[in-house]
Parts: structure tokens; C-alpha cells; sequence
């Protein structure tokens, strides 16, 4: 049983590392998306900004038309006058004239704030399309860094693989489905050394008893808790 605990003992240590390359190799897709979400709030905030702008846009080329259309009103008022022949049409008319300069005055004022509201959201249009072409950049960067990151891991994981390969028929059948089995329902680790009496993987106390077995090492010991085999370490 001491040559299959140091078996045992190999393929952990192999195991770890193929439990974290495991783990690591499936965080890649999720910093990938990380980087494909900032390219969309980016995309997202430009959309946004364009619309504001088009709306913009639209409202100055409706005040636009209004004021052109007060302007022929003025015009046409205005060459009304000459055309009265009592004091009172020429006040209705003058009135009417009046009345169409301040609302041309205030469309003026309102297509001018237009135009400022335009170029301000023209420079945010630019400052948000920067934007997403940088995020675009760091996209296609993020791609080629997580392939050839997941190309390392991948090689890594095929030797790591082939090593394990090479041990486990060196280890009897029974013992080595029941360290398969924990080291499946334990996230990678099965085989731990006793700490202070304790198992090394959940901390629990061990019976006297137990202690012993794992000295004598005539079996493989389990921790009632966890059910981790059990060994001790003689080097500490």
C-alpha cells in the first residue's frame, strides 16, 4: 500500500494542476465576453448619441422650414400693407406683422440653441465612435491572446494527461475508483495529509484509531467528513 500511496500521491499532484489548467481554460470564454460587452455598451451609448443627434437634426430642419414659412407671411403682410385703405386694416395688418416677427425671433433663438445642441452631440458622436473602434481594437486583441492562451493550455493539458496516463495502471483497480470517485465529488482534491491530527481537507479531527491506519498504511484510510483519502506525512 506505500508504493500505491506514492502513486497516489504523484497523480494528485498531477491532478491539481489539470483541475486548475481545467478551470482556467474555462474562465478564457468569460474574459472574452467581458471584452464583447464593453464593445456593446460602447456600441450601445454611440446608438444612442446618433438618435439624440438625427432628433436634433430633425427638430432644426422643422424650425427651419417654420421660420421660412413666417418669413413669407411677413412678406406677404408686408405688401398687404399697401394695398389697405383704412387705418384700422392697416393696425390689423401691422398687428399680424408684429406677431410674426416675435415668432420669428423666437424660432431663431430656438434653431440657434439647435445648432449648438448638434455640435455638441457631433463632438459626443465622435468622442462615442472612438470609442467602439478602440473597444473593436481590444476585441480582436483579446481573440489572439485567449487562442494562443487556450493553445498553451491545451498542450499542457495533453501532457499532463499522458502522464496520468502512465500512472494510473500502476495503481490497483479498487484503489484507484475510489480515488476517481473523490477526486470527482471534491473538485480535484482526493488525497490529503493529516495536519495536527486533522484532515487536510476539511479540517475535521481524526479518531485515534484512524490516525494509526493511516501510519501503518496496510489500507487506504478515508475521512469520515469528507471522505478524502488520508495519509501522513512524514517529511513535515
Amino acid at each position: 500500500m506505500t508504493e500505491a500511496l506514492d502513486t497516489l500521491k504523484k497523480l494528485q499532484e498531477l491532478d491539481s494542476e489539470l483541475f486548475r489548467l481545467r478551470r482556467e481554460e474555462q474562465h478564457k470564454p468569460l474574459e472574452l465576453e467581458q471584452a464583447r460587452q464593453l464593445l456593446a455598451e460602447a456600441q450601445a451609448n454611440a446608438s444612442a448619441v446618433e438618435a439624440r443627434l438625427n432628433t436634433a437634426q430633425l427638430k432644426r430642419k422643422e424650425k427651419e422650414l417654420e421660420l421660412a414659412t413666417a418669413e413669407a407671411s411677413v412678406k406677404k403682410l408686408q405688401m398687404q400693407l399697401f394695398q389697405v385703405k383704412t387705418n384700422k386694416e392697416y393696425s390689423a395688418i401691422q398687428h399680424e406683422i408684429d406677431q410674426a416677427k416675435a415668432d420669428i425671433s423666437l424660432l431663431e433663438e430656438q434653431i440657434l440653441e439647435l445648432l449648438e445642441t448638434v455640435d455638441q452631440l457631433k463632438r459626443e458622436q465622435t468622442q462615442h465612435l472612438g470609442r467602439v473602434e478602440a473597444q473593436q481594437t481590444a476585441l480582436k486583441q483579446e481573440e489572439i491572446r485567449i487562442r494562443q492562451e487556450l493553445s498553451a493550455l491545451e498542450a499542457q493539458l495533453q501532457r499532463l494527461e499522458v502522464q496520468r496516463a502512465d500512472l494510473t495502471p500502476l495503481v490497483a483497480s479498487e484503489s484507484l475508483a475510489l480515488y476517481e470517485r473523490v477526486l470527482a465529488n471534491r473538485d480535484g482534491l482526493a488525497l490529503v495529509p493529516i495536519v495536527r491530527e486533522s484532515c487536510g481537507g476539511c479540517n475535521m479531527v481524526q479518531p485515534p484509531q484512524v490516525i494509526n491506519e493511516a501510519y501503518l498504511k496496510a489500507k487506504l484510510v478515508t475521512c469520515d467528513s469528507c471522505n478524502r483519502i488520508l495519509y501522513v506525512d512524514e517529511t513535515a
